[in-house]
């Protein structure tokens, strides 16, 4: 009987305590779960932001060989002179460039720049790069040049003839000491490292920071079993933890591909950063709650204080990278309403985090743009993440930014969605490269008139609207007359000046639906479409703007008190909705066009 209570405190005892660690096991459970999230949050965040700043570098050395190589198409090898100066000019304004090599179709060097003129890396040969199959700039490297003692990557880019051959490849040279801006503004913490390998070999190209501060390991493809478990489960992007085989150091890690290019970004913190909870505890707790209820209750409490100033500190770093972050980083509720507002969204919509927090994000959005918003809410709610979403915003002032938006929605343990993640990148300065490119390729330099390329389309163009509406068009081929006198007594600036005059007359006496386009030379082609039903009635149609052609390149071209006339033969071709090769219609305008010179050298003088 004396025994039966000590048995009950015992066993009451022991029920309590394998409650308590029961209790305090689950408890610290759930923490590590939360700070392997945060952790792998923040390990994201930093990947992404460098990712998109490597990015941003690589797509200059992309735009150089893409507008390199519109230069180059047609021209002679060697480049010309003025060719090489503005290839130069456009290499020494990409300054990660160290060098650019073109060569030709047999992969003889033709034209290299760059400070190290006489030490280019071996060049790949054409028939190893995959060219044909890819429509992105090649990779190769990383390259070591012993003559520098400097590792380089390799981008690569080929170019063709107006028939369509391969004529060469435009290679540009970086070293990877390039990327050292990129990372070194970016905090680590004390034993961080952020890596960045090829795609395809895993090779190392460049790390922050390099083990024994020495650049050995480039060209390693050494890597830790977990990473390649994980790319082969997500190959764009994702986390692991593994110990690095570079330094031995045990990390949680993040990666993501660099969009666009062959190449991983990798960011790994290492565990120590982050408390493992259960680990760290588990003996202690599971002793203490033998000895005594209170004093287990006493250190299950002070864990998860030393736990919550742990968080603390993860989001006290999450906020500092935020902040200090280049991109607008904001944070909606589900149903858009503003909780977030980063130093770098105020720099670009120009509110403040105090006009911004609560109101929707709509104020953003232009009036054409306002049923997007709904649609990005619905996809979010439904837990699936945008990346790349390239729109428009509205600045405080009324302008409009060109915008590259990712979006990620913010879920609970139990998938539900309690708000969303945005971050946006201003690309404006992009997208007027872009056109920049765009108008190389199909605008005419001198005269900004649609050069042959552009011409070509929309005659097919047209040459398919024919044929829908039963209706019928005509090319008008104008050439100068005695041009090439003016060229040779007043040199090519004035001729420049009297071309660029020609182009602004024809574009008056034209309709806003014809096209005005440039062959080259002083060869202009004039396209008409909606002329009539009828194969006379467009030819009447087109005779006239031969007439007014004719009359406005008759008038006196006036310059410095000096009056040249010239005016113009004409030559008409129409055509319907049948399927003529397209440089037969210009063929047979031209021969039309030498007719029609032939007929105004024979007229009397005045008749014309």
């Amino acid at each position: 009987m004396r025994r039966s209570p000590v048995v009950v405190a015992a066993v009451v005892t022991s029920l309590v305590a394998v409650l308590v660690v029961s209790l305090a096991g689950v408890s610290i459970w759930q923490e590590r779960n939360r700070q392997r999230e945060r952790a792998a949050a923040s390990t994201q965040n930093l990947a992404r932001l460098l990712e998109g700043r490597v990015g941003d570098l690589l797509a200059r050395v992309d735009i150089l060989l893409h507008v390199a190589t519109v230069r180059l198409k047609d021209a002679s090898l060697p480049p010309s002179p003025v060719l090489a100066q503005e290839l130069e000019a456009m290499a020494r304004a990409v300054p990660v460039v160290r060098g650019v090599y073109l060569v030709d179709a047999h992969n003889r060097p033709v034209w290299v720049w760059g400070a190290v003129r006489h030490s280019p890396p071996p060049l790949p040969d054409l028939q190893t790069l995959d060219w044909r199959r890819s429509n992105t700039v090649l990779q190769t490297g990383p390259l070591w040049k012993p003559s520098e003692r400097v590792w380089v990557l390799l981008y690569s880019w080929p170019w063709h003839d107006g028939a369509g051959q391969l004529a060469g490849m435009a290679h540009a040279e970086v070293a990877v000491e390039a990327f050292d801006p990129v990372f070194k503004g970016i905090d680590l913490g004390r034993t961080g490292a952020a890596t960045l390998r090829t795609a395809s070999q895993l090779a190392l190209v460049y790390r922050r920071p390099w083990p024994g501060g020495s650049q050995d390991d480039v060209g390693r493809s050494q890597v830790s079993d977990q990473l390649r478990q994980a790319l082969a489960r997500a190959p764009e992007q994702g986390e692991y933890v593994a110990v690095v085989p570079v330094d031995g150091v045990a990390r949680i890690n993040a990666y993501r591909r660099v969009h666009g290019q062959d190449l991983y970004l990798l960011v790994g913190l290492p565990e120590t950063d982050f408390p493992k909870g259960w680990n760290r505890v588990d003996a202690s707790v599971l002793g203490l709650a033998l000895a005594a209820i209170g004093v287990a209750f006493l250190t299950v409490w002070a864990l998860l204080l030393r736990s919550r100033q742990a968080v603390d500190a993860a989001q006290g770093r999450s906020e500092a990278i935020v902040n200090s972050s280049c991109d607008a980083i904001i944070a909606t509720t589900p149903d858009g309403l503003v909780t977030g507002w980063n130093p770098a969204a105020e720099a670009m919509f120009g509110y403040t985090q105090a006009e911004m927090l609560g109101q929707p994000l709509l104020r953003l959005f232009p009036a054409d743009r306002q049923v997007e918003e709904q649609g990005l809410l619905e996809r979010l709610r439904q837990g699936e993440a945008i990346e790349h979403l390239e729109t428009e915003r509205l600045h405080r002032d009324g302008h409009r930014i060109a915008v590259s938006v990712a979006l990620s929605p913010i879920v609970d343990r139990e998938g539900r969605v309690l708000g969303t993640s945005r971050i946006a990148r201003d690309i404006t300065r992009q997208k007027a490269l872009e056109r920049q490119v765009r108008e190389m390729a199909f605008l005419d330099p001198l005269t900004r008139l649609p050069n042959r390329r552009l011409v070509m389309e929309r005659l097919l163009h047209i040459q398919q609207g024919c044929r829908r509406t039963q209706a019928h068009a005509a090319v008008l081929f104008v050439d100068l007359d005695r041009f090439k006198q003016l060229n040779d007594r007043h040199g090519h600036a004035m001729g420049d000046q009297v071309l660029i005059e020609v182009a602004v007359r024809l574009q008056a006496v034209v309709r806003e639906n014809d096209t005005v386009g440039r062959l080259g030379g002083d060869e202009f082609v004039i396209l008409c479409e909606g002329l009539g039903h009828s194969e006379d009635e467009a030819l009447r149609a087109a005779q006239t703007v031969r007439d007014k052609v004719q009359r406005a390149l008759d008038r006196p071209f006036t310059w410095d008190g000096a009056c040249h006339e010239h005016g113009a033969s004409v030559g008409i071709r129409v055509f319907g909705g049948g399927h003529e090769d397209l440089d037969a219609l210009l063929h047979d305008a031209d021969r039309d066009m030498y007719e029609d010179k032939a007929r105004r050298r024979a007229a009397p003088v005045g008749s014309l």
